[in-house]
C-alpha cells in the first residue's frame, strides 16, 4: 500500500475500559474502500471505526475517537465521541491517522510532457507514477507490451485516481483504455483536437462505452498559450487541481469493456490489444451497507453474522441484541424506519 501510494488509515487503541476486548496497542488499517485489516475491537467497534477513518481520508486530517456506551457530558476538545449501542458496553479509544492522502496521478508515456508532469506533481501535491511501453522490454518472451501496460496500470489504481496519457500518438487509445475499468477523478490525453477527434473515432468503432470516451478530457489542460513541455504539464496540473478542488463529484466509476483497438495510424503504431484490462474486484461493491433498524447503526450485510429476512427484505444488525429485539416486534422498527 505504501508503495502504491494507496490512502489508507492507521488505527491504534490508546485506551480501554473493560469489557472491551480490545487492548492498548492494537492497530489495524482501513483502506480507502472501507475494508479493515487488523484488530481494534468488536464488531461494532469495527463498524463505528471505519465510518470515522473515511471522514479522516475526506478531511485529510488526524482525530481522536472515544467509543463508548456512556457518553460523556463534557466532551473535551479534539475527541470525537460514537455513541456505542452493543451489549458488551466497552470503551475504547482509538487514534485515527490518514496516510498517503495526497492523490495519486498515473501517467503513460515517455515523451518530454510526460516526464515534465512526472517532475511538477509533487509540487501540487500529488504522488506521480510514469509508466511508458519504450522503458519496458520488448523482447517476444516479455509477452504484449500492451498487456503488461494495462496490468501495471491497473495494479498501481487502488482508489479513485488522475491520469494523463502523453504517448505523442505512439499509443495514445491504448493508453485511454487501460485507465477504463479504473475509478478515476481525471483522465487527460495531450493531443491537438484534430488527433483526439481521430482517436475516439477508432475506440468508437472498437466499442469504447460513450460515457467513458465523453470522460476524457482532450486535449489536456488549459489553454494559457503553453509553449514547451514544462509549461504544457503546468496547465494539465493547473486543470487536475481545478477537478480536484471545485468538481470533485466528477468521477468515471469504472467499467470493463472487450473492446479491441484494431492497427492503425489513429491508433497508434504497433497497436495489437484491445482493452480488456481485467476488471478490477472493488471492495466498495463488494460492501452491502445497510441501517440496522433497531439501533441505527451502519452496518455490512455482507459480512455482519446478525441477519434476519422478514417479509421478504434481509436487514442486517450490529448484535444479537438488535436482531433479537427485532425478532420480537419486526413491525415496531420497520413502521418507525418510514
Amino acid at each position: 500500500m505504501d508503495e502504491r501510494a494507496e490512502p489508507y488509515v492507521w488505527v491504534t487503541v490508546v485506551r480501554r475500559v473493560r469489557p472491551s476486548s480490545a487492548t492498548v496497542g492494537d492497530k489495524a488499517i482501513v483502506t480507502s474502500d472501507g475494508e479493515m485489516i487488523g484488530f481494534v475491537g468488536g464488531h461494532c467497534t469495527r463498524d463505528l471505526v471505519i465510518g470515522q477513518a473515511k471522514e479522516c481520508l475526506k478531511t485529510g486530517e488526524s482525530k481522536l475517537l472515544l467509543v463508548t456506551p456512556h457518553p460523556p457530558a463534557h466532551i473535551e476538545e479534539g475527541v470525537t465521541v460514537a455513541s456505542m449501542t452493543c451489549a458488551s458496553e466497552g470503551t475504547v479509544e482509538l487514534f485515527l491517522e490518514p496516510r498517503h492522502i495526497e492523490p495519486l496521478l498515473i501517467i503513460v508515456g515517455n515523451s518530454p510532457v510526460a516526464t515534465a508532469l512526472e517532475a511538477l506533481a509533487p509540487r501540487f501535491s500529488f504522488v506521480p507514477r510514469r509508466i511508458a511501453v519504450e522503458e519496458m522490454d520488448l523482447s517476444e518472451e516479455t509477452g504484449d507490451p500492451f498487456e503488461r501496460l494495462r496490468h501495471q496500470v491497473s495494479v498501481l489504481a487502488r482508489s479513485a485516481v488522475y491520469g494523463v496519457v502523453a504517448t505523442m500518438g505512439l499509443y495514445d487509445a491504448e493508453g485511454l483504455l487501460a485507465f477504463a475499468p479504473l475509478s478515476l477523478r481525471y483522465l487527460g490525453l495531450v493531443a491537438s483536437p484534430k488527433r483526439w477527434n481521430a482517436v475516439r473515432a477508432e475506440m468508437e468503432k472498437a466499442g469504447a462505452p460513450e460515457t467513458f470516451l465523453d470522460f476524457i478530457t482532450a486535449p489536456a489542460g488549459f489553454d494559457i498559450g503553453a509553449v514547451g513541455a514544462q509549461e504544457i504539464a503546468l496547465s494539465i496540473l493547473a486543470e487536475i487541481v481545478e477537478r480536484r478542488r471545485r468538481k470533485a463529484d466528477v468521477r468515471w466509476e469504472g467499467q470493463a469493456t472487450e473492446a479491441a483497438v484494431p492497427t492503425g495510424e489513429a491508433a497508434g503504431a504497433g497497436a495489437k490489444a484491445g482493452a480488456k484490462a481485467g476488471a478490477r474486484a472493488r471492495k466498495a461493491e463488494e460492501r452491502r451497507l445497510v441501517i440496522d433498524p433497531v439501533c441505527g447503526m451502519t452496518v455490512d450485510l455482507a459480512t455482519t453474522p446478525h441477519r434476519l429476512e422478514w417479509n421478504g427484505t434481509m436487514y442486517g444488525f450490529c448484535c444479537a441484541g438488535c436482531k433479537s429485539a427485532f425478532e420480537r416486534n419486526p413491525e415496531m422498527y420497520v413502521t418507525s424506519q418510514r
